[in-house]
């Protein structure tokens, strides 16, 4: 029996131990740093169309193609995310990369948090979601908790999140499994390593180290991603819906449910 095979088995496995509890696991998708349309994300679009599962994509509002976006997602029924301002690194030397760091001032990170919703929803109206996904998946605290005053119902990064419901008016709908090795390859981890993460999650989930009630996020990185990588996750997206204790859900299905 292949390796993948196994991770099938495991996969089937821990979702069958779901079902037999009772649980449901809901599980989103998020894409990031879309600005244009191109043939890097062709295979991601196709994917959702073959299979109904349509991600959350995170926009970078400045720079982005809005004219060549919206022509290309019109009829997709894509909703579409704040990814920041700029994706552009304002930490200080030594520190991790971030657009929103601690060391910026209040007011300048508001301005542009507001700024990233207010081109959104002026180039793509109903299709965007007042929903904040900061570059690198850092923010500073001080703006999580100013983001309703910015005009955001949602904050989105990566990991168990620690409330759903950090600061009140802002719920939290975090990613939880990446299919990109950042540490090592820089490329996609593979299908059963994408398994064997949704198994940890789900292990993570009946221990209480995560929360049952967040639906669980797929994280995918269309610039780096090749049609193989899209191919494996077609394979993973059909598993994942033919088991009686996964519903695959829209953005919008989690966010405001």
């Amino acid at each position: 029996m292949s390796d993948g095979a196994v991770q099938a088995a495991d996969l089937r496995r821990a979702l069958d131990a779901a079902a037999e509890a009772g649980r449901t696991l809901d599980v989103w998708w998020r894409d990031d740093d879309l600005q244009r349309p191109g043939p890097d994300l062709e295979p991601l679009l196709a994917l959702a169309d073959a299979t109904g599962w349509m991600p959350g994509l995170a926009v970078v509002p400045e720079g982005m193609d809005a004219d060549g976006l919206a022509a290309r997602l019109e009829k997709t029924g894509a909703e579409l995310l704040v990814h920041g301002l700029a994706h552009r690194n304002h930490a200080g030397p030594g520190e991790k990369k971030s657009e929103f760091p601690s060391t910026r001032t209040m007011g300048d990170m508001c301005r542009d948090a507001a700024d990233g919703l207010h081109r959104l929803k002026a180039a793509f109206d109903r299709n965007c979601l007042a929903g904040f996904v900061p570059p690198w998946n850092r923010i500073a605290p001080g703006l999580a908790a100013g983001l309703p005053a910015c005009g955001f119902d949602v904050l989105s990064t990566f990991g168990p999140r620690r409330a759903a419901e950090p600061v009140p008016g802002l719920k939290c709908v975090n990613t939880h499994i990446d299919v990109i090795d950042w540490r090592g390859t820089r490329r996609f981890i593979g299908i059963g390593a994408a398994r064997a993460a949704i198994v940890r999650h789900l292990a993570a989930v009946r221990s209480g180290v995560a929360d049952a009630e967040e639906p669980c996020g797929l994280l995918t990185h269309h610039l780096i991603m090749v049609e193989e990588d899209w191919h494996a996750l077609g394979i993973l997206a059909s598993e994942l819906a033919a088991h009686e204790a996964v519903r695959l859900c829209a953005p919008s299905d989690c966010f405001f449910s």
